[in-house]
């Protein structure tokens, strides 16, 4: 969900980013939830077409921002590519520019009902406008020149 809130925000704004989603245990080509889906349309964000997807270490490379669900799936990257840290964020902690180690997970709705899913809709809705604000921001200062919104595990079966 998170990858579409960001993609609608890139696409409103005429931005020429590419905006991704990949998990760490993603099962490939599964679709979005019906649960998901519903959340994403009530607030008019389009999400057809989706089919998760497996991260691989090509798509980290190419990739010039990645943000993470959770911490937990940040440190895995980061084991695996230590070369990468500097480019793998939590959305939280990019999100709210704290430190990694201040940073919140979002909870993983998976397997939840409706109401679960709603409230991780607003939370990532929330998360993403605030990161997306920060992107721009860099952007216009010459930090950043393209957003990659990779979301971690928390697409799987989203």
């Amino acid at each position: 969900m998170a990858a579409a809130f960001l993609r609608k925000l890139v696409e409103e704004h005429a931005l020429d980013w590419n905006v991704d989603s990949a998990g760490l245990m993603a099962m490939e080509g599964a679709p979005m939830t019906e649960h998901a889906a519903q959340a994403l349309a009530r607030r008019q964000v389009p999400a057809e077409g989706h089919a998760a997807k497996r991260l691989t270490r090509e798509m980290l490379r190419e990739a010039d921002l990645v943000l993470t669900m959770s911490r937990s799936h940040r440190q895995a990257l980061v084991d695996v590519f230590p070369e990468l840290a500097e480019k793998v964020h939590t959305l939280y902690a990019f999100a709210h520019e704290v430190p990694e180690d201040a940073s919140q997970d979002v909870v993983d709705p998976f397997g939840g009902g409706e109401q679960e899913y709603e409230a991780c809709a607003e939370h990532l809705a929330d998360l993403v406008q605030r990161a997306f604000a920060r992107l721009v921001r860099d952007a216009a200062g010459g930090a950043v020149e393209k957003g990659e919104g990779g979301d971690g595990a928390s697409e799987q079966g989203d």
